[in-house]
C-alpha cells in the first residue's frame, strides 16, 4: 500500500499485507448475508428510481450511487477494521542434572588400557561435559537449559556463556547421600508450566530412593523423556577393607609375633581374591603373606564372623561360608631389636573400589634379651630331661632347673642356677616364666605360693604347668595357685578310673593324637612346620607313625574349663582320629591378672623326638616359653575386652555392647548378680547440633555368663560414639571402643554404581541411555516442544476514519447533484 494511502487512512504502524496484519469486521457477517444486503440495497435503489421521470440512463446511474451508499452504510455498520495479531515463540527447556554426591569421588572408571590407572567418576563427568561442549552449546542456542546439581535434593548450578561456549561451575562434591527421586521431583517443579523437551541425568545411579509413581506418571503424561548418562564402572565392584589389625605391643627378638587381621568386603559378588601382606615399613620387606580366595555368596550378610584356617601360605584360606568378613593370622619372626612399624596391606587381584582403606598400621617394640626361666619338677621323667637340655642349650634363654624331692632337698641345673628357692617378691621379680612340673604343693610354703600367684597377677610373669601322674594338678586344690589352673580339678569325678596319685583328673586309657585349635593359630603358637606359616605337620596327625602318639594324657573334661580359658590344642583318641566329639583339652591358656598361664595335660611331648629329632620338640616349647614371658615385657595385656557389634551401625540399629573378662582374677572378683557400668559419649560431629554438647549416655551391662556382660545401645544420630567403662574395677584398664554410626542413606557405606536403575528410568519415560561418548548425539534425540503463543490483538477501526465520512458524503452529494441535474429534486 502506498505511503500516502496509509497517511490518508491513518493506518501507521499498521501495514495491510504485512505478516500478522489482516482486514476484518467487528461484527461477523456471513457471505450470504452480504449477498442478501447487496440484493436488498439494489432493490431499494431500483424501487426508488423506477417510477420517477427522467432519462433511463440517469436514473440507473443514480440507483447505482444509492446502492453504493446503502452498501457503504452496511459495511460501516459491520465495523471494518485492521487487526494485527502479535505472535511469539517460547523455546522449550532442557534440564541437565549432575550428581554431586561423595560417591562421585570413587575411582572405578577404567583407563584407556589395562595399564592406565582408574579415574574417579567426577573426573569422568568433567571429561564428558568437556568433550560434549559443542553439542551442549547447540542446545543452549536453540533451547533454554536449566543446570542443576543434586545429592539429597536438587540445587542450581552457575553457568556462563562465553566466546568459548557454555561453562558450568559444578561446585564441590560433598553430598553424603543421593535422593534421585526427590531431586527429579524438585527439578520438575522448577520447570512447571513450561515446555520441556527432555531431562538429562549424569550420575552413577546410586540413590537411596527412586522416582515415585506420581513422578513417572507426570513424565509420561507430559511426554518428557529422561536421558541418562551412567558414570562409573558398569560392573558392581566390591570393596575390600582392612577392618582391624592387632598384634602384641612388645615381643622378644626372634619370637613368632602373631598379627590378627580382619578383612571386610562390601558389595560385589564372586570370589574374594586378594593377598594380605605384612610389611616392615623401614625396609619395605614383606614379612608374611597369605592369599584370600574364598567364594563369597551373594545372599544376605552373615550373622557371625568366621575365621580363616590356613595350613600354608600358598593355599587358599578356608573360611567356610564367609560372606562379608574374614579373619586370619599373619606372623613374623623379626631379627632386629627396637621399635618397629609394620603395615598390614591388602592387595586385591581385581581393582578395588576404594584402595584408601586397604592398609592398617601396627607399632611393636622388640626386646633383645634372654628369657629368664625357672623350671621346678619333682622327679627326672623324660619330659624333664629333654626340656632341661633344651633350656640349657638355647641361647635366648637363661635357665635355672631345680629337681625337688619330698624332703625339700633339690638338685640344680641350668645356665644360671638359683642359690635357693625364691622366698620373697624380689626373688620372683627376676623371673619371666616359671615352669611347674609334677611337684607336690607341699614342697612350697603357702607364702611362696602366694608370692608366685602375685608375681603372675601383678608383675606379668608367666606360669607353665606340666601335668603329671603324681601331684599336678590335684595337690594344688585349695592352695593359692589353684586360681592359676585354667580348669577345676575334680577329685570326686567317678570317671577317674586309672588316675594315679592326687591328679584331680582322669587319664586317657588309650593313645591319643594332638590337634591344634584355632586359638593357637590366632596366637601364633604350635606352628611346628618348616616355617611359621606352614602349620601343623601331617605326620603328627597320622597314628601309623607311632612316634606321633602320646600314650599318657590327662583327660580333662571340657566342662571343667574356667570361663576365661582358651584351648590351644586338643587330645583326640588315635583309634578315632575324626571323633571330634571325644576330643578333650590338651594345651590350655588363660590370662590371670597381668600374666599368662599355660597348662599342658601330658608329659610326653618328648616322643615327637623319634620322628624329627629335636625339631618338633623345640618348635613346641620355645614359642610357648616366649608367649608366657611376653606379658612380663609389657603390662598392657588385655585383662578384659570391650566390643561393639556391629562397630559400623545405622541410626536406631541395635548395637550390642559386650565386655568379656579374660582375666580369671576379675571373674572371681565379681558376684553372680553383679553388673558393669559404662557410658557412651557422642564425639564431635556425632550430631548436626554438635555432638560434643550431648550428655553421655549411661549404660548398665548385665551378666550373661561367668565372664560376659552385655547390653544394647540404639544410636540416635549419625557420627562417632565412644564407649567407655565406668565400673570401678575396670575403669583403669583404658578400655574403649568406637561405634561408627551412619544414616541409612549414607551411600559411602555401599558406593557401588546402579546403572540398572538409570536404564529403568529412561525406559519408563521413553528416553534413552547414553554413554559418555554418545552424549554429543543429544541435540538430534531431543523432541521439539517449542510453543507459538498469540498475544492480545491490536485493532485499527476503519469506520471512524475521516476519509470514510468524506467518501460517504461524496456519494450522497453526487447522488443529490445527479437528481438536480435530472430535475428530480
Amino acid at each position: 500500500m502506498s505511503p500516502w494511502v496509509q497517511q490518508i487512512f491513518g493506518l501507521d504502524p499498521f501495514v495491510p499485507g504485512e505478516a500478522g496484519v489482516r482486514f476484518g469486521f467487528a461484527v461477523g457477517v456471513p457471505g450470504w448475508a452480504w449477498a442478501l444486503a447487496g440484493i436488498i440495497a439494489a432493490l431499494i435503489a431500483g424501487w426508488s428510481y423506477r417510477k420517477l421521470t427522467g432519462s433511463r440512463g440517469g436514473r440507473i446511474a443514480l440507483g447505482v450511487l444509492r446502492t453504493l451508499t446503502l452498501l457503504t452504510i452496511v459495511v460501516l455498520a459491520a465495523g471494518p477494521q485492521l487487526v494485527r495479531q502479535p505472535e511469539r515463540v517460547e523455546r522449550d527447556w532442557v534440564v541437565v542434572m549432575a550428581d554431586r554426591s561423595r560417591s562421585m569421588t570413587i575411582a572405578d572408571v577404567a583407563g584407556a588400557d589395562s595399564s592406565a590407572p582408574r579415574t574417579t567418576r567426577e573426573t569422568q563427568l568433567q571429561r564428558t561435559l568437556s568433550q560434549s561442549r559443542a553439542a551442549l552449546d547447540k542446545i543452549t542456542e536453540e533451547r533454554n537449559v536449566l543446570w542443576l546439581g543434586f545429592d539429597a535434593g536438587a540445587f542450581p548450578l552457575a553457568s556462563t556463556r562465553g566466546i568459548d561456549g557454555t561453562s558450568v561451575n559444578l561446585g564441590p562434591v560433598e553430598g553424603r547421600r543421593t535422593a534421585l527421586g526427590r531431586s527429579l521431583e524438585q527439578a520438575l517443579q522448577q520447570v512447571a508450566a513450561r515446555p520441556v523437551s527432555g531431562i538429562v541425568i549424569l550420575s552413577d545411579g546410586r540413590s537411596f530412593d527412586q522416582p515415585s509413581r506420581a513422578v513417572l506418571r507426570r513424565l509420561e503424561g507430559e511426554q518428557i523423556p529422561v536421558f541418562t548418562v551412567p558414570l562409573g564402572s558398569a560392573e558392581m565392584m566390591g570393596d575390600f577393607a582392612v577392618a582391624k589389625a592387632e598384634a602384641p605391643n612388645v615381643a622378644f627378638l626372634n619370637d613368632v609375633v602373631p598379627v590378627n587381621v580382619e578383612i571386610q568386603r562390601s558389595g560385589g559378588t564372586g570370589p574374594m581374591a586378594a593377598k594380605v601382606q605384612l610389611v616392615d615399613d623401614s625396609t619395605g620387606l614383606v614379612l608374611d603373606e597369605r592369599r584370600l580366595d574364598v567364594e563369597q555368596a551373594a545372599a544376605s550378610p552373615p550373622t557371625e564372623q568366621p575365621t580363616t584356617d590356613k595350613a600354608s601360605s600358598d593355599k587358599p584360606a578356608d573360611a567356610g561360608s564367609v560372606r562379608d568378613r574374614l579373619s586370619l593370622t599373619l606372623s613374623a619372626r623379626p631379627d632386629h631389636a627396637g621399635k618397629s612399624n609394620w603395615t598390614v596391606r591388602l592387595v586385591p587381584d581385581d581393582p578395588d573400589l576404594s584402595p584408601e582403606n586397604n592398609a592398617a598400621g601396627i607399632a611393636i617394640e622388640l626386646v633383645d634379651r634372654p628369657i629368664r626361666v625357672v623350671y621346678f619338677d619333682g622327679y627326672p621323667r623324660w619330659e624333664y630331661r629333654y626340656l632341661k637340655s633344651l633350656l640349657v642349650r638355647e641361647r635366648s634363654v637363661r635357665s635355672a632347673v631345680m629337681l625337688l624331692s619330698a624332703d625339700k632337698q633339690f638338685l640344680q641345673d641350668g645356665s644360671e642356677p638359683l642359690a635357693a628357692l625364691p622366698t620373697s617378691p624380689g626373688d620372683w621379680a627376676s623371673i619371666d616364666v616359671v615352669v611347674l612340673g609334677d611337684v607336690r604343693a607341699e614342697l612350697f610354703s603357702d607364702e611362696q605360693l602366694a608370692q608366685l600367684r602375685d608375681h603372675v597377677a601383678l608383675k606379668g610373669g608367666g606360669l607353665i604347668w606340666i601335668g603329671g601322674s603324681g601331684a599336678t594338678p590335684g595337690s594344688y586344690r585349695g592352695r593359692a595357685l589353684a586360681d592359676l589352673l585354667p580348669f577345676m580339678p575334680d577329685a570326686s569325678d567317678p570317671s577317674r578310673a586309672g588316675a594315679v596319685g592326687d591328679v584331680g583328673v582322669s587319664i586317657w586309657d588309650a593313645p591319643i593324637l594332638a590337634r591344634p585349635a584355632q586359638a593357637a593359630r590366632t596366637l601364633g603358637l604350635l606352628a611346628l612346620g618348616e616355617s611359621p606359616t606352614s602349620g601343623w605337620p601331617a605326620e603328627l596327625s597320622n597314628p601309623d607313625m607311632g612316634w606321633s602318639l602320646l600314650r599318657w594324657v590327662q583327660r580333662i573334661a571340657p566342662r571343667q574349663l574356667k570361663p576365661s580359658a582358651e584351648v590351644l590344642a586338643t587330645a583326640v583318641p588315635a583309634d578315632r582320629p575324626n571323633g571330634e566329639a571325644d576330643a578333650t583339652p590338651l594345651v590350655m591358656s588363660m590370662r590371670f591378672g597381668a600374666g599368662r598361664v599355660v597348662y599342658i595335660a601330658s608329659d610326653e611331648i618328648w616322643r615327637w623326638r623319634f620322628g624329627r629329632g629335636e625339631t618338633l620338640f623345640e618348635r613346641f616349647w620355645l614359642p610357648l616359653l616366649r608367649f608366657a614371658a611376653r606379658e612380663s615385657l609389657s603390662r598392657t595385656g588385655k585383662s578384659a575386652m570391650l566390643e561393639a557389634d556391629p562397630d559400623r551401625a545405622l541410626i536406631d540399629q541395635p548395637v550390642r555392647i559386650t565386655v568379656k573378662l579374660v582375666d580369671q582374677a576379675l571373674i572371681d572378683s565379681r558376684g553372680p548378680s553383679s553388673t558393669i557400668s559404662a557410658r557412651i559419649i557422642a564425639k564431635r560431629g556425632a550430631s548436626a547440633a554438635g555432638g560434643a554438647d550431648r550428655a553421655p549416655i549411661a549404660m548398665t551391662l548385665t551378666r550373661e555368663n561367668a565372664g560376659v556382660f552385655a547390653g544394647t545401645f540404639l544410636p540416635p544420630e549419625p557420627g562417632d560414639y565412644s564407649v567407655e567403662l565406668t565400673d570401678p574395677l575396670l575403669a583403669g584398664l583404658g578400655l574403649t571402643t568406637v561405634i561408627d554410626v551412619a544414616a541409612p542413606d549414607d551411600e559411602m557405606r555401599s558406593p557401588q554404581t546402579d546403572h540398572a536403575a538409570l536404564a529403568a528410568l529412561s525406559k519408563a519415560t521413553g528416553g534413552k541411555v547414553l554413554t559418555p561418548a554418545s552424549l554429543s548425539d543429544l541435540p538430534e534425540l531431543l523432541p521439539n516442544r517449542q510453543l507459538r503463543l498469540l498475544g492480545t490483538p491490536e485493532i485499527r477501526t476503519l469506520w471512524d476514519r475521516p476519509i470514510v465520512l468524506v467518501f460517504l458524503i461524496v456519494l450522497l452529494g453526487v447522488e443529490w447533484l445527479g437528481r438536480k441535474w435530472l430535475r428530480l429534486a
